[in-house]
C-alpha cells in the first residue's frame, strides 16, 4: 500500500513538474484540493484553487521557469498521505532556490491531490 501511494504520488508531482514547465498555472492548480492551501515562505496563506492559480502565475511571471521534486518519504494515512522532500526552483539556468517542503495529500475524486503543501528554503540568510 506504502509503495503505491508514493507511486503514484510521485506520478502527480511529475504533472506539477510538467504543467510548471508548460508555465501553465491553471494546470498545477488543478492539481490542488477543492479546498487546498498554500503556505508559502514570507507570504500568507494562499486558500483555493483560484487564488493557488494566480500565485502560481505570479510565481511564473517572476521568470521561474522550472520546479524539480524529490520525494524522500511518503507516510500515507487514511484518504490522506503526508511527504516530505526536497525542490530545486530555476530561473532559466539560474538555480532560483532550493530547500525542502512537506505536503500533506488527500485523496479526491479518486486521484492524489495537494492539500497543504508548504516549503521552505536551505539557502543560507543574506545579511539585512
Amino acid at each position: 500500500m506504502s509503495s503505491e501511494v508514493r507511486s503514484q504520488i510521485e506520478a502527480a508531482n511529475r504533472e506539477f513538474m510538467a504543467a510548471f514547465a508548460r508555465q501553465d498555472a491553471a494546470a498545477v492548480a488543478k492539481l490542488y484540493a477543492s479546498g487546498g492551501q498554500l503556505l508559502p515562505p514570507n507570504s500568507d496563506m494562499v486558500s483555493g484553487v483560484d487564488g493557488i492559480r494566480e500565485f502560481w502565475k505570479g510565481t511564473m511571471a517572476q521568470g521561474i521557469t522550472a520546479v524539480t521534486l524529490e520525494t524522500r518519504e511518503v507516510e500515507p494515512a487514511g484518504d490522506g498521505a503526508v511527504e516530505v522532500g526536497r525542490y530545486r526552483i530555476m530561473a532559466g539556468d539560474a538555480l532560483a532556490d532550493q530547500g525542502k517542503y512537506l505536503v500533506v495529500w488527500k485523496k479526491e475524486g479518486g486521484a492524489w491531490r495537494l492539500h497543504r503543501d508548504m516549503w521552505n528554503t536551505s539557502q543560507p540568510a543574506t545579511g539585512s
